[in-house]
């Protein structure tokens, strides 16, 4: 599995409560530089934005809200994934869905 994929899935282990504001952001910002332009992922960049925004905002709950949606777009993701990364995608997507 991707190291990214696997630290982000180790860093939500614990429940998306227990991650800290500044190393959500700092994880949001990343997966949308890894993702900006690929093929596919534009709807999960969108909603990444969203999601950073709302983070440095301090807009805790409007973050939250974003979350079941950006869940179904990583869900969306899986089947064109590498095999490797498959299973972590749907489940990052299970925890992000809640």
């Amino acid at each position: 599995m991707n190291e990214q994929l696997q630290q982000t899935i180790d860093a939500l282990s614990g429940g998306l409560q227990s991650v800290p504001a500044s190393a959500a952001v700092a994880n949001v910002t990343s997966w949308h530089q890894t993702l900006d332009g690929v093929p596919g992922a534009e709807t999960v960049v969108d909603h990444l934005a969203s999601l950073k925004s709302a983070l440095e905002s301090g807009d805790l709950e409007g973050a939250a809200a974003l979350l079941p949606d950006l869940g179904a777009a990583t869900e969306s993701l899986a089947p064109d994934a590498p095999a490797a990364d498959q299973d972590g995608l749907r489940q990052l997507a299970a925890a992000l869905q809640g």
